[in-house]
């Protein structure tokens, strides 16, 4: 997929995902842990566009009820953990594939 491609796939989920003024200054608890939670989708969905930009072939380690689910207050510690955990699905996929992206560049 070309860079223009991969922003339009995760538009909408970049969107869902951005902080506000009060998670980023943790107002409450419930910000705080949002802005954990959202900070965790953030990395995973840079994870994810990368293994798109170099067309790598991956399942999804969550869907989008399940981020809808993660971002719906009340947040609890399950949440966190939750996101967290996908966060490093993605992280392992995209180490996963990137010895192979190497190879491809050395190669052109």
């Amino acid at each position: 997929m070309t860079k223009d491609e991969v922003k339009a796939k995760w538009a909408v989920a970049k969107r869902m995902i951005a902080l506000t003024d009060d998670e980023k200054n943790c107002n409450t608890a419930e910000d705080c842990s949002l802005a954990v939670i959202k900070t965790k989708l953030q990395i995973a969905i840079s994870y994810l566009s990368q293994l798109d930009e170099h067309g790598s072939k991956y399942n999804m380690p969550f869907t989008g009820n399940q981020m809808k689910w993660a971002l719906a207050k009340p947040t609890a510690n399950d949440k966190v953990q939750k996101a967290t955990e996908w966060c490093h699905q993605c992280y392992l996929l995209r180490e996963e594939a990137y010895p192979k992206w190497n190879r491809e560049e050395k190669t052109a």
